[in-house]
Parts: C-alpha cells; sequence; structure tokens
C-alpha cells in the first residue's frame, strides 16, 4: 500500500525545534515522524472522545435513579 504524504508547514519556537531535533536523534527518526505520530495520536483521541460521548448518550436499556430506587424498595 503507498501512502501520500500532503506538505503543511507549522511554526516552532527555537526550543522547540530543537528538543524536537534531538528526540527524533535519540529515536533514529525523522522530526516528521515524530509530528506525523503525535497528530495521529491527538486525532484518533478526539475520535475515542466522540464515540464515548455517543455511547453515553445511548439510554437504551438503562434505568433512571427514581426507578432503580422504586424497584428496591418493593424487595
Amino acid at each position: 500500500m503507498v501512502t501520500s504524504f500532503k506538505r503543511t508547514t507549522i511554526f516552532l519556537t527555537e526550543e522547540q525545534h530543537e528538543r524536537l531535533r534531538r528526540l527524533a536523534f535519540e529515536q533514529r527518526t525523522s522530526m516528521a515522524k515524530l509530528l506525523r505520530d503525535a497528530a495521529l495520536e491527538i486525532l484518533e483521541d478526539a475520535e475515542d472522545v466522540r464515540e464515548g460521548l455517543k455511547a453515553l448518550a445511548d439510554d437504551k436499556g438503562t434505568v433512571t435513579w427514581k426507578q432503580y430506587h422504586k424497584g428496591r424498595q418493593g424487595r
């Protein structure tokens, strides 16, 4: 499978750039790969949040506190 890339530009402070450069060197990878991996993690986290909120909104098969409490009183 061939992956195509889209070029983008970001602005980093000198300190951010140097820290990223050193990390890439230590991990024997490129700065671009580190940034792509970080972006992917952010996108996946956002997707997880959306799916979690959707699941929380689905109240099918649940009972309210009042319904639960009323059912417990009858026991």
